[in-house]
């Protein structure tokens, strides 16, 4: 199974809805999508309500921000709260039978890292993101290698913005996974691999389609539905 662990909606600073991004899934021929908005699980449980077929598998995400990094939680129905810190999302989330992972963690400002790379909270962490859609290549293995030292299983996703940038990485799955429950034990034994091989001008040409995007919502040429 091929899944995109790492994708933006307009509930966040997304430009797409969640049926959109259904619809590319289907398009593009993904197994499954996890919605991760900023700090909220609207746009998540929009796309698990929008999934009346069934075909995808949709996993109910956040991306948290704290102030040592961003953290991706997979299974969570309800977001965290504001503020909250590394150690007391982990808590929350393993309360809540959900799965953490380290988002990016060479990616501030394409090369820079994380406070939390330098930290033994990784360590408690479930999983690294091994290949960000939107991180050069050079940030990307820097974080399989941290990954690979804490033996940590690495996940990919596109953080996709818009339709054209969703897919660029994912996750394959070594299971076949029926439900979100199959997810979330499938990513803690570690039955994951990333995927994706980012370069600089798919990144910029990311960066040019997001500004064209969002003038033309802007001008309401086109709409989010």
């Amino acid at each position: 199974m091929i899944v995109d662990l790492h994708v933006h909606t307009k509930f966040s600073d997304g430009l797409m809805s969640p049926r959109e991004v259904l619809k590319i899934a289907r398009r593009i021929g993904l197994s499954g999508v996890a919605i991760t908005d900023h700090d909220t699980v609207d746009g998540c449980l929009e796309a698990i309500r929008a999934n009346v077929s069934g075909d995808l598998l949709v996993v109910p995400g956040i991306e948290v921000s704290t102030p040592s990094g961003h953290i991706l939680v997979y299974g969570l129905h309800e977001a965290p709260r504001k503020n909250v810190s590394v150690e007391e999302l982990i808590d929350y989330a393993r309360s809540q039978g959900a799965v953490t992972a380290l988002a990016h963690p060479f990616g501030k400002v394409f090369f820079g890292k994380y406070p939390i790379v330098d930290s033994e909270i990784v360590e408690r962490l479930d999983l690294i993101e091994g290949i960000n859609g939107r991180i050069p290549m050079v940030s990307n293995r820097k974080a399989i290698a941290l990954a690979l030292a804490y033996g940590k299983p690495a996940i990919g996703g596109s953080d996709a913005h818009i339709p054209e940038e969703l897919g660029t990485a994912t996750t394959y799955l070594l299971e076949n996974c029926e439900n979100v429950d199959d997810f979330l034990v499938t990513l803690r034994k570690g039955l994951c691999r990333p995927i994706g091989n980012t370069s600089f001008t798919n990144i910029l040409g990311g960066v040019v389609r997001r500004f064209y995007r969002r003038v033309l919502l802007t001008l309401n040429i086109i709409t989010l539905r």
